[in-house]
């Protein structure tokens, strides 16, 4: 099933305004003797001039230009298999020239396998207002096949071409990958309540904690669920919480990412005993030492959770974002 995320920005201005009426004074009884006997000329006021001129048309709903765009992905997942549906489907929401840059990307004329693959594509646009009848179109696209990250970024242009939208405009901007934002954002917050848990569940060490299932998965739940009974027997404790700097690397699929961290490690970091003192397992931190952590994560059951961790203490890294970071679209 095609997933499509639409983003769209309100803006909305509310005014208010608000008097206090005064009381009349009670009026004399002669005020009300004049009001009986003195006639008053009725006042009229000449009508205002109705205006002539016609109402401003509404702006056409975006909505019309994420569904043509969309329709146009749909066209060009024919490219291959049927040449002639795809053209007329991709003709009728774009022009001839984002026809042809669709068809030497995904339908060359060259004798190959890689390149003459059929495609699919599950799109994730945001839409940007240019005018009444222009929008700039974002979207961070899963295809399939792709070799290395599932996402390549897309950018086109949506005009309105007599009353209809019409895609006019087509540009590849990152060819490398890219990350959906609802997806960066997820996953990332994920990444960020393992990181707040483990400061729960081993302080004191507890394998029975909720969280040790809620914030992860597969081999790294099984070692760290280990950690945990071994140093709950031993009365054992982990401290310590790094200030992560997490940006996302790579996107596998629509729900698996890697992400790497070049986080501030916690000078308090260490195994402590029941009696509170420091073990050695774990040499003190260096003060301003920085170490950098590789994680991959997992949606299951609608969650963004850790399955894998790898990491290096005391390396020298930068603080996201970096070069290695994908664009979040």
């Amino acid at each position: 099933m095609r997933r499509t995320f639409l983003v769209l920005v309100f803006v909305v201005t509310l005014a208010s305004c608000g008097g206090n009426a005064d009381e009349a004074a009670p009026e004399s009884a002669a005020t009300v003797e004049d009001q009986a006997t003195t006639t008053t000329a009725p006042t009229t006021t000449a009508p205002e001039p109705s205006s002539t001129e016609a109402p401003a048309a509404p702006a056409p709903p975006t909505e019309g230009a994420t569904e043509a765009w969309v329709s146009m992905w749909q066209g060009a997942e024919l490219l291959v298999v049927d040449p002639d549906a795809a053209q007329a489907a991709i003709l009728d929401v774009a022009t001839e020239s984002v026809l042809a840059q669709l068809d030497t990307i995904y339908n060359p004329a060259v004798d190959s396998d890689a390149v003459s693959t059929p495609r699919t594509f599950e799109n994730n646009p945001t839409i940007t207002p240019e005018g009444d009848s222009t929008v700039v179109i974002d979207d961070c696209i899963f295809e399939s096949p792709r070799i290395g990250n599932a996402t390549i970024w897309y950018s086109g242009t949506a005009e309105v071409v007599d009353g209809q939208w019409r895609i006019v405009a087509l540009d590849l901007r990152s060819e490398i990958g890219c990350v959906p934002a609802g997806i960066a954002e997820e996953a990332i917050a994920g990444y960020e309540t393992y990181w707040d848990a483990r400061v729960d569940f081993w302080q004191p060490a507890d394998p029975n904690n909720p969280l040790v299932e809620q914030t992860m998965t597969g081999i790294h739940l099984d070692l760290i669920s280990g950690l945990l009974e071994d140093h709950e027997a031993n009365g054992l404790e982990l401290r310590g919480r790094a200030e992560t700097r997490p940006e996302i690397v790579e996107v596998r699929s629509a729900t698996e990412v890697a992400i790497l961290d070049c986080a501030i490690q916690d000078p308090d970091r260490g195994l402590y005993d029941a009696t509170g003192s420091r073990l050695a397992d774990i040499p003190p931190v260096r003060d301003g030492q920085t170490d950098l952590t590789s994680a991959v994560m997992i949606l299951e059951d609608g969650a963004w959770k850790v399955s894998d961790v790898q990491g290096q203490a005391d390396v020298s890294c930068d603080a996201a974002p970096t070069a290695q970071g994908l664009p979040v679209v």
